[in-house]
């Protein structure tokens, strides 16, 4: 069984990746913090919803009259935010603010380790349904 085929672990997947990356730009800006006239850079944010579509379309199967309907997939929130992007200049024009850099950092570092804990529960919880889990 490839894991890789269940919508839901790409989706986990390509959120990992993004955020590896992200972690990457972060680095690099907060190591350039003294480089002369450095602009600081960030990715995209990737809306996880979508990246979720897929796994959406999923639904389980009511094989008894005892099993509960689930939930509507669709009715979950996430937060778009959308930030201002506003940065002091020190005065050799270098643009980056190393507390918000690490802020960032940490939130992508949480972020990565969320994705790692869900993708561990549902390896969990497949091997449970497979009977496999010891």
């Amino acid at each position: 069984m490839d894991l890789r085929n269940i919508p839901l672990f790409g989706a986990l997947k390509r959120r990992m990746e993004w955020l590896n990356q992200r972690q990457n730009v972060l680095a690099q800006n907060i190591a350039n913090s003294d480089t002369p006239g450095f602009r600081p850079k960030d990715l995209k944010q990737v809306n996880f919803a979508d990246q979720l579509e897929g796994a959406r379309k999923l639904r389980l199967a009511i094989t008894s009259p005892t099993h509960k309907a689930e939930a509507d997939a669709a009715g979950g929130k996430f937060r778009d935010e959308k930030q201002k992007v506003v940065y002091e200049e020190s005065p050799d024009e270098n643009a980056v603010n190393v507390e918000e850099q690490m802020l960032k950092v940490a939130e992508a570092r949480i972020d990565y380790e969320t994705m790692t804990t869900l993708y561990r529960k549902h390896v969990d919880m497949v091997k449970t349904a497979l009977g496999t889990r010891k």
